[in-house]
């Protein structure tokens, strides 16, 4: 299935992206499976960390902690495999929100943003004049 999907990723053609739909493709999925151990790791689980240390939070608090570690993990993975749904699409690079195309720098530092650094300081509240 994933050379199917690659195939298809590379007919997209050269995109503007230094490493091409094709690289793009293997570092989204590359950063997927690295993604996908750690959750089904057991080291988001408090019970799977030993005997607390004094300086620990309480076990409750580290529950929630570990939880919370739980749901970035699956935000993520949600991003990435969203990204690749667009890299197949031909969507990749494109801001969700206003259409305009996603910086390239931006796409290499997280390539799996789907929103333009315009769009997303605006969805986050932040002057568009101010430094990212």
């Amino acid at each position: 299935m994933d050379g199917m999907l690659l195939q298809t990723a590379e007919a997209l053609g050269e995109a503007t992206f230094p490493a091409g739909p094709g690289g793009m493709w293997e570092l989204l999925q590359a950063e997927k499976e690295h993604v996908e151990q750690d959750i089904l790791s057991d080291e988001w689980r408090p019970e799977n960390g030993g005997d607390p240390k004094p300086c620990e939070p309480p076990e409750e608090s580290a529950r929630a902690v570990a939880w919370r570690r739980r749901e970035q993990l699956e935000d993520r993975l949600r991003a990435i495999i969203d990204a690749q749904d667009r890299l197949i699409d031909g969507g990749y690079g494109t801001c969700l929100e206003c259409g305009r195309q996603i910086e390239v720098k931006r796409l290499c530092a997280d390539p799996a943003v789907s929103l333009c650094i315009a769009c997303k300081r605006r969805c986050e509240g932040e002057s568009p004049s101010s430094t990212f």
